[in-house]
C-alpha cells in the first residue's frame, strides 16, 4: 500500500470519528439549550405574570380596602378598587384578578371580583397555598402548579397590598390560564426538538456522503466549514442587531465592543496540510459558538434595554442581602432613580432620543456603582444595591451622578433638562428590620426629591407667566 493510499485511508477514519463526535456534541448542546432556554423562558413568564399582580397591587390603596366589608359594596371605595381591577382585566392578557382578604384564623376569602359574569361572592373562601400565604407575609408569588376551581384551571401570582403603616392589608390574585402558560414552556421543546433532529438527519446523511467519497471530500469539507464560518459571522450581526436594542444608539466606541462579542479577534494560523486547515476550521466555529453561549448565559441576568442588569440579577441580590441581614453581617446601601417626565421626552423628542437618555442615565451608573450593583426593574426606574458604601459614599456618588447628567444635557441640547430624581437610604440593623423597609424609605426621598423638583417647576412656571413669557 502506498503513503498516499494510507493517508486517504486516515484522512477518511480521522473524519469519521470527527463526525460521530460532532454529532454527539450536537445532541448535547440541543439538550442543554432546550433546558436552558425552557428555564429562561419560565422565569421570564413568571416575572411577567409577577409584574402585573405587583402593578395591580400597587395601585390599590390600602388604607382605604382594609375597612371594606360586604355592606360596602357601593361605596366609593369599593367602586375605586373594583374599577382599578377591571381595567386590568380588560386591557391585560389575564383570565381573572380579584381581591383577597387574609382572616384572622389564617384562611382567605373574596373581597373584590371585577368579573362581570360570574363574580364570587363576598365572603367565599379561597383555597389556601404556599404562594398565597407568602403573599399575606409582604412577598408576592406565584403558584408552582395549577390549580382547578369552577372556572377553570390557572396558575395565579398573588402580591400584596400594604397601607400606611406597611402593614399587609389585602392581596391581589390573578390567574392566568394554565393551558397558555404550558403551551408556551413546550413550544421550547418543540423547537429544539426538531432542530435536533434536523441537525442529526443532516448529519447522518454527510456521514454516509462523506464514506463514499475519497480524498475529494478534505477540499468539499473545507469549503463547507468555510461557509458555516461565515454564517455564524451573519449570525453575530443578527445578534447585536435583534437581542442588543440599544446598538444603534451607542457611541461609535462602546458599540465596537459588543460587535467582537461572538467574533474575537482575528487571527490567522499556520496550516501544512488538510488536517491542520479543518482542525482549525472547526476550532473556529467552535469558539464563536462558546461565545454565545456564554453571551446567553450572560443575557439571562441583563436588561437588553440598558445594559444593566435586570430583574432575575435584581432578585438574586436582594436574596443574598436577605441573608445578610438574617446572619447579622449586612453592610449595604439602597438607590432609588427615576428620569422624570420620561414619557413627554418620548413624545416631544422622539423614542431614539428617550432611549438614548435612558442608556446614558444607566452608563452612568454602572461607571458609579458597577453593573453588578445596578438594576433597571421596569419602566424609568433604576436601583443601585451596593455594599460597604457609607452616607458620604453615596451623597458623593449623587453628586458626580448629577454632574454627569447635567454635561449630557447641556451637549444633547434638547430644549427643556431632562431631571432625575434620586434617593437612598443606609442600612442600620437597630432601624431596617428587613430589605423592603429600607427599599421603602429610598423610594419615599426619591419621591421627594421629585416633588421637590414639581414645586421648583411651578414656581419657575408662575414666575415665567409673571413676566409675560
Amino acid at each position: 500500500m502506498s503513503e498516499t493510499e494510507k493517508k486517504i485511508r486516515t484522512s477518511k477514519k480521522s473524519f469519521i470519528i470527527a463526525l460521530i463526535l460532532l454529532l454527539l456534541t450536537n445532541i448535547i448542546m440541543g439538550a442543554t439549550l432546550m433546558i436552558m432556554s425552557k428555564e429562561t423562558l419560565r422565569e421570564q413568564i413568571d416575572q411577567r405574570m409577577l409584574d402585573v399582580a405587583n402593578t395591580a397591587a400597587y395601585q390599590i390603596n390600602g388604607d382605604e380596602i382594609k375597612l371594606l366589608t360586604a355592606d360596602d359594596k357601593e361605596t366609593e371605595s369599593y367602586k375605586r378598587a373594583q374599577d382599578t381591577l377591571r381595567s386590568f382585566q380588560q386591557n391585560i392578557q389575564l383570565s381573572y384578578i380579584y381581591g383577597i382578604n387574609p382572616m384572622p384564623d389564617g384562611t382567605f376569602t373574596f373581597a373584590i371580583d371585577p368579573d362581570p359574569n360570574n363574580p364570587a361572592d363576598f365572603g367565599e373562601p379561597i383555597e389556601t397555598t404556599d404562594a398565597l400565604i407568602n403573599a399575606s407575609k409582604g412577598k408576592a408569588d406565584i403558584d408552582k402548579n395549577a390549580h382547578t376551581d369552577e372556572w377553570g384551571r390557572f396558575y395565579t401570582t398573588y402580591s400584596p397590598v400594604f397601607d400606611s403603616d406597611g402593614n399587609v392589608v389585602g392581596i391581589i390574585g390573578v390567574d392566568f390560564d394554565a393551558d397558555w402558560y404550558d403551551g408556551k414552556l413546550n413550544s421550547t421543546r418543540t423547537v429544539a426538538t426538531l432542530l435536533t433532529l434536523a441537525s442529526l438527519i443532516a448529519g447522518i446523511g454527510v456521514s454516509y456522503y462523506i464514506m463514499q467519497q475519497n480524498k475529494r471530500r478534505f477540499s468539499a469539507t473545507i469549503k463547507n466549514l468555510s461557509e458555516l464560518d461565515k454564517e455564524t459571522e451573519k449570525l453575530d450581526s443578527i445578534i447585536m442587531r435583534s437581542s442588543i436594542k440599544k446598538l444603534d444608539y451607542m457611541p461609535e466606541k462602546d458599540s465596537a465592543v459588543l460587535k467582537t462579542l461572538a467574533s474575537g479577534e482575528q487571527t490567522k494560523a499556520e496550516v501544512h496540510n488538510e488536517y491542520d486547515e479543518i482542525n482549525t476550521a472547526i476550532e473556529t466555529v467552535y469558539r464563536k459558538l462558546s461565545k454565545y453561549l456564554r453571551y446567553v448565559d450572560s443575557e439571562v441576568y441583563t436588561d437588553d434595554m440598558t445594559g444593566l442588569s435586570n430583574k432575575a440579577a435584581y432578585r438574586k441580590k436582594v436574596r443574598g442581602i436577605t441573608e445578610k441581614i438574617k446572619a447579622g453581617n449586612a453592610d449595604f446601601a439602597v438607590g432609588f432613580f427615576n428620569i422624570i417626565e420620561l414619557k413627554k421626552l418620548y413624545t416631544l423628542q422622539g423614542y431614539e432620543v428617550g432611549d438614548a437618555f435612558m442608556f446614558e442615565c444607566a452608563k452612568i451608573l454602572k461607571n458609579l456603582f458597577g453593573k453588578e450593583n445596578t438594576f433597571h426593574i421596569m419602566g424609568d426606574d433604576f436601583i443601585v444595591v451596593s455594599e460597604g458604601l457609607t452616607e458620604d459614599d453615596m451623597r458623593d456618588a449623587f453628586a458626580k451622578f448629577e454632574i454627569a447628567m447635567n454635561e449630557y444635557n447641556d451637549k444633547m441640547e434638547m430644549g427643556r433638562r431632562v431631571t432625575v430624581a434620586k434617593g437612598f437610604a443606609i442600612y442600620d440593623p437597630d432601624k431596617y428590620e428587613n430589605y423592603r423597609s429600607l427599599f421603602v424609605d429610598a423610594k419615599l426621598n426619591c419621591d421627594s426629591d421629585k416633588a421637590d423638583y414639581y414645586e421648583r417647576k411651578r414656581v419657575e412656571d408662575e414666575r415665567y407667566s409673571i413676566l409675560g413669557y
